[in-house]
């Protein structure tokens, strides 16, 4: 599995982000069978999709501190 992260996202929420895509246990997209992953940051929210076909396999709500 290959994981792209939009170049917004901080270092510091890289390796939290992999641990929560690990605890998901994707492996393949459904839609379209690919194994690349890309992270996009739209405000406070991180949509995790498929790179290929842009389906969307979770979102993570980010807290303002």
């Amino acid at each position: 599995m290959q994981v792209i992260f939009d170049p917004d996202i901080p270092e510091d929420l890289k390796e939290d982000i992999l641990k929560a895509i690990e605890e998901e246990k994707i492996e393949l997209c459904k839609e379209c069978g690919s194994n690349v992953i890309y992270v996009a940051m739209i405000d406070n929210t991180l949509d995790v999709k498929c790179y290929e076909c842009g389906a969307s396999f979770f979102e993570i709500e980010l807290s303002e501190e």
